[in-house]
């Protein structure tokens, strides 16, 4: 899809293209490095490297990104498309921040569209490269939740199997403006299943809540294979609500560093009701 600068977005979501960026489609060479700069820079204000309220100098970006300041600023538009930067009059653009609230509700809205993907591939039926690739996810988390530890691999292996269980749920059910809005209520900071938090301090509590969405993909993977396509719709909302009351219940550890998150975004992410 192209803008009105004629400039091409890539989702970071899409298993087989790479990550979120644009490329010019005009000059030899450009779209990789743009692709580069934009996806160097969402790292970069996702791990908090910019003050958040404050101006992005578009000097220092370029000099931090290695490129010349008109790719840095096309990938700092990028980023303003996906909401993570907010554009100033005549000044550039600042880093936005989230409230808890908004990624509780980010949260909600991904259970919304995941329960109409469940609900649509329970009446429609389950194709079985997709089944094999849900029931392979399960096989996965038992494999973790067997291991009795929650180190770096076993916090990454987990992550990305969670990331595949719900990416594979929505794609099964072939609407693409239904993957389009999925896609974007992601890039809201630890609002993707991918961002699971885990308690170092507390490892027991860890392991209720990994053990609870266990359970719970099994049920909505049994629920769609039986044909139910209301009760699959209802174990996916309810499935959304327990990860975002999970987020507001571990977000004071993350913020006395008790917590582990296994991808960036929590340094825009703030306890209240409204952000900027």
């Amino acid at each position: 899809m192209q803008n009105s600068n004629g400039v091409k977005r890539i989702s970071r979501y899409e298993p087989e293209k790479v990550e979120n960026g644009m490329q010019f489609l005009d000059a030899d060479g450009a779209d990789t490095q743009l692709e580069r700069a934009t996806e160097t820079l969402r790292d970069l204000v996702l791990r908090g490297t910019f003050p958040v309220e404050e101006k992005l100098a578009e000097v220092k970006v370029a000099e931090l990104l290695g490129v010349s300041r008109t790719p840095a600023r096309l990938a700092m538009a990028v980023l303003e498309q996906d909401g993570l930067l907010v554009r100033l009059p005549r000044r550039g653009f600042r880093v936005k921040s989230f409230s808890l609230d908004e990624v509780v509700e980010a949260i909600e809205v991904r259970g919304e569209i995941e329960a109409i993907a469940a609900r649509v591939v329970a009446e429609r039926g389950l194709h079985a490269e997709h089944r094999a690739q849900l029931e392979g996810c399960i096989g996965r988390a038992d494999i973790v939740l067997r291991g009795g530890s929650f180190e770096a691999e076993q916090r990454r292996d987990w992550c990305q199997m969670n990331l595949d269980f719900h990416h594979t749920l929505v794609r099964a059910c072939g609407m693409r403006p239904l993957w389009s809005a999925y896609r974007q209520v992601n890039l809201v900071p630890l609002a993707s299943p991918r961002d699971t938090m885990f308690n170092v301090v507390r490892p027991e509590l860890t392991r209720r809540q990994l053990e609870g969405a266990h359970a719970d993909h099994a049920r909505i993977l049994e629920a769609i294979l039986a044909r139910q396509s209301t009760r699959a719709a209802a174990l996916v909302r309810e499935h959304a609500y327990r990860s975002g009351e999970n987020k507001r219940r571990n977000f004071p550890d993350i913020q006395m560093r008790t917590m582990v998150l296994e991808t960036p975004g929590v340094a825009l992410v703030r306890a209240g009701a409204a952000a900027a």
